[in-house]
C-alpha cells in the first residue's frame, strides 16, 4: 500500500515530509549530496526511498535524509531539516536526541539544515544554542 501521499499529524515517522519549507530544503540537500557522489541516498521526498524509522525509548522517528559520503570510509550522514517553528519547539528534543544517538551508534555525521533567512532572522545560532543546552553535538549546521 502506498502511503506516501498520506498527511495528518506529523509524527516524524511519515515517509514523505509534508511541510513545503522543509521539503524545499530537503530537495536542496539531496541534490547537493548526489552531486558530491554520495551513495545509498534515502530521503523523505517523493521519488526517494525513505530512511528507516529509528526506534526510541519514548518515540520512534524517521530521519529526514541519510546517505553515505563518497570518502574512503563511506561515512554515513544523518540530515535533519529545521524550520523557524521547530527551532524552539520542545517537542523536537526527543527527535534530535534520538538522531544524535543513532549518529553515535552508526559512527555517522549528524547535520542540521536551516533556512539562511527567516522572518525571525537567522536561526542557526538559536539552533546551536538549543543543541548545546540538550548536550547534543552536530557535525555541521548548514544555512541554505
Amino acid at each position: 500500500m502506498d502511503t506516501s501521499h498520506v498527511s495528518g499529524t506529523s509524527t516524524g515517522c511519515e515517509p514523505v515530509v509534508e511541510d513545503e519549507e522543509r521539503r524545499r530544503l530537503l530537495w536542496l540537500m539531496a541534490e547537493y549530496f548526489r552531486t558530491l557522489g554520495a551513495s545509498d541516498i534515502k530521503a523523505r521526498l517523493p521519488g526517494f526511498v525513505p530512511p528507516p524509522v529509528l526506534s526510541g525509548t519514548i518515540e520512534d522517528h524517521r530521519p529526514d535524509f541519510t546517505c553515505r559520503q563518497s570518502d574512503g570510509n563511506r561515512t554515513p550522514v544523518i540530515v535533519e531539516v529545521v524550520t523557524p517553528s521547530q527551532v524552539e519547539d520542545p517537542n523536537e528534543d526527543n527527535r534530535w536526541s534520538l538522531l544524535a544517538s543513532a549518529a553515535r551508534l552508526y559512527n555517522a555525521e549528524l547535520h542540521f539544515v536551516v533556512p539562511k533567512w527567516t522572518p525571525m532572522g537567522a536561526i542557526d545560532t538559536l539552533l546551536k544554542r538549543r543543541l548545546a543546552r540538550l548536550e547534543l553535538t552536530a557535525n555541521r549546521v548548514w544555512t541554505v
